[in-house]
């Protein structure tokens, strides 16, 4: 036999060995099927739920700001510490508001003095005045019989006027006085409430939350001293996408859970919801819309101002419906759906209708029954009536 002869031989070899590998791979796949996870439809509940990040915070949270320029003198509270509703927290200094106190005291005084003085004035005038009209009365009775001559009696009656006249000067000196003592009273008045300002003290028993007040600290108006919460009464903060709130609702039940808590999971209800929605930066940078969600908790558990949580709001819930996994659907490309049923292990695609989905589940509403077997996944390129080996997920 040539040497052509046995290349050709060989390769007969080969082809036939081929041959005979796929016909053993094709029967063995006509006789056990391609292995696929298989799933029943069950019945159950699926709960649609917006979810983010949220932070504790008090409920109930007083800020104390300084309302006027003045220096910290004294702080006799730390941060932590637990105060009592009229304790001192802070005591500021206004050296300026001080002397304007010292001030107007000093005139006030002055301005008694002189009141005392007027009022003292116009009592004599007044007894002045009275012995001055009973004399022109008498002498009014002698004019008439002829006794005293004309120029007596005048003179008597010049004498009352010019008395009558001072006691009006003096009486209106005497007004003027009163009224500027009134309105240095006022001053002073307003000038102590100031002075109560520079005294800051607890509005309620709580905890010191925060202290930026330091002493010899010079502080203005509006700068924020120190911040007083009710230890037991919390509430969680987030900020949801604006796109997400569409179905946020107050009243929602919420589901709270984070590391701290371990396996332990808590309930809310949605509290407030701001009315405005505010620029914020992802971690990546990305500039969002986000709203304000407040959140009461029913429960704190050991939670504390300032800890991370992550919060479910359940906004839908369906019951006793079909779910199945969401992978098992297949979106077509005109928008339909479709799942692969498994019957007398043969694939058949068939046209579903979905409700209500989570992140795992998916309602169906229209196409299955509980009970149906399907494929798990829905992405695998199986074709109507392919055999399967169904494996159980």
């Amino acid at each position: 036999m040539t040497t052509a002869g046995k290349k050709r031989k060989k390769i007969f070899l080969w082809a036939g060995i081929v041959v005979l590998l796929g016909l053993a791979v094709t029967a063995a796949v006509l006789t056990g099927g391609t292995e696929a996870e298989t799933v029943a439809v069950k019945t159950g509940d699926i709960t649609r739920a917006v979810e983010d990040t949220g932070y504790i915070q008090p409920a109930t949270n007083y800020d104390l700001h300084a309302v006027q320029n003045a220096k910290v003198v004294r702080v006799p509270v730390a941060t932590g510490q637990r105060v009592e509703e009229g304790q001192t927290l802070v005591v500021l200094e206004n050296l300026d508001l001080s002397m304007q106190i010292e001030d107007t005291r000093s005139q006030l005084s002055q301005t008694s003095a002189t009141i005392q003085a007027a009022q003292a004035a116009v009592q004599r005038m007044e007894l002045e005045l009275q012995k001055a009209q009973d004399n022109l009365e008498r002498l009014r009775s002698l004019h008439e019989s002829g006794a005293i001559p004309t120029v007596e009696f005048e003179e008597a009656e010049v004498g009352v006027k010019t008395l009558e006249q001072s006691l009006q000067e003096q009486t209106a000196l005497l007004e003027s006085a009163q009224a500027q003592q009134a309105g240095m009273n006022r001053s002073l008045q307003n000038l102590n409430r100031k002075e109560k300002q520079l005294t800051l003290q607890s509005p309620v028993d709580g905890i010191v939350l925060s202290l930026p007040a330091e002493q010899e600290q010079v502080v203005n108006p509006g700068a924020l001293l120190v911040s007083v919460a009710v230890p037991d009464k919390l509430e969680i903060k987030a900020d949801i996408l604006s796109d997400d709130l569409g179905e946020v609702k107050q009243g929602q039940r919420v589901k709270i859970t984070a590391p701290v808590l371990g396996t332990k999971v808590l309930y809310g209800k949605v509290k407030e919801i701001y009315p405005l929605a505010e620029e914020k930066q992802s971690a990546l940078g990305v500039i969002q819309r986000r709203v304000p969600v407040i959140i009461a908790l029913d429960d704190p558990a050991n939670l504390k101002p300032g800890y991370e949580v992550r919060v479910a709001i359940e906004t839908s819930t369906v019951r006793d419906v079909p779910v199945i996994p969401r992978e098992a659907v297949r979106t077509l490309q005109d928008g339909g759906k479709e799942v692969m049923v498994v019957q007398n292990n043969r694939v058949q695609h068939k046209p579903v209708k979905t409700g209500l989905g989570d992140r795992e589940y998916i309602e169906i509403t229209e196409g299955l029954a509980a009970g149906d077997i399907i494929i798990r996944d829905g992405s695998l390129d199986l074709r109507d009536n392919t055999k399967i080996k169904p494996v159980k997920g």
